[in-house]
């Protein structure tokens, strides 16, 4: 459904009177939202260019439009009105790649949110920033966080490097929330062989935006690696050839795996799988489940996990 389709739905929603909103369906995000407030799979997203604001249910049906403080002030009343669950103490939220949505997380979100974790997919622009923006946003998103004592990432790709860059900040957040595990699938932790190529052509560095130039420019190197347990899935064959006959050594597709290695990591995993597929694979999603809860990628007894630590 089209922004016009959300206003129109507000609108319609205050010339009905005060306690009617019409819920109206929207795509819930793409590559022009920015998700800047969370709370128990409702969230307030701000447009990159225009900067007006949505509130969205869990559904991705529109309730409020507007200025940010009009969704704020709307999500209130809907909170007070008791139609809002209370937000899980234990938060993962998940970051996409670059062009991608919240919704290439589906099966391991899933997988989560079965395992008793809240889960968040988040939405940003990811084609429309460079890496600092995104970090700002992820930033200010985190500092709204209500009720959340326990916070883990999991990222795909770029994802990584928003994440690497918003732990780097001193932020008022991590007084108040513990950081439990970063997870990094399929993540340009040295750069992209791949992504230097595309920013030389403009057409294309113009379509991807100013998150490849900073991936061409050598930006994800000098971020530091999260001040916290974390750890690496990368996609590949498993041999010394990957899938990619453009990429050195074994790769994804997209990522060569010496691309994706980071000192520091508390374990590393290759699975079988191109970088689009790799976070929803079977492997990587047990992996993911395992991580969170242990810090490794199999259970003290060597299996996988398959539930997890509500606390």
């Amino acid at each position: 459904m089209s922004d016009h389709s959300c206003q129109r739905a507000a609108n319609s929603g205050r010339r009905g009177g005060a306690g009617l909103r019409l819920a109206i369906p929207t795509l819930g995000g793409r590559q022009l939202w920015a998700d800047v407030y969370l709370y128990a799979g409702w969230r307030i997203q701000e447009h990159v260019v225009t900067g007006h604001a949505r509130l969205l249910d869990p559904a991705d049906r529109c309730h409020a439009w507007g200025r940010l403080r009009r969704c704020h002030d709307a999500f209130r009343d809907i909170r007070r009105s008791g139609r809002v669950a209370p937000a899980g103490r234990h938060l993962v939220l998940l970051l996409h790649g670059l062009g991608r949505t919240k919704g290439s997380f589906a099966g391991l979100a899933a997988a989560l949110g079965a395992a008793g974790y809240a889960v968040a997919a988040l939405s940003y622009p990811s084609t429309r920033r460079g890496i600092a923006g995104h970090a700002d946003r992820l930033a200010r998103l985190l500092d709204g966080l209500e009720d959340t004592r326990r916070l883990s990432f999991v990222t795909h790709s770029l994802g990584a490097l928003v994440v690497r860059a918003a732990l780097a900040r001193p932020a008022e957040w991590r007084r108040r929330i513990e950081v439990n595990a970063v997870l990094m699938i399929g993540p340009p932790s040295r750069g992209s062989v791949l992504a230097a190529r595309l920013a030389r052509l403009p057409p294309l560095a113009w379509l991807a935006g100013a998150s490849v130039r900073d991936l061409a420019g050598g930006a994800a190197a000098k971020l530091p690696a999260p001040p916290v347990p974390f750890a690496v899935i990368a996609g590949g064959r498993g041999t010394a050839t990957g899938y990619n006959p453009l990429l050195p050594g074994d790769d994804d597709g997209v990522l060569a795996v010496a691309e994706t290695r980071l000192d520091g990591a508390r374990d590393f995993l290759v699975v079988n799988q191109i970088h689009t597929f790799l976070a929803n694979h079977p492997e990587t999603i047990a992996a993911a489940l395992a991580f969170l809860r242990y810090h490794r990628f199999a259970a003290p007894d060597g299996r996988g996990s398959r539930a997890c630590d509500r606390t």
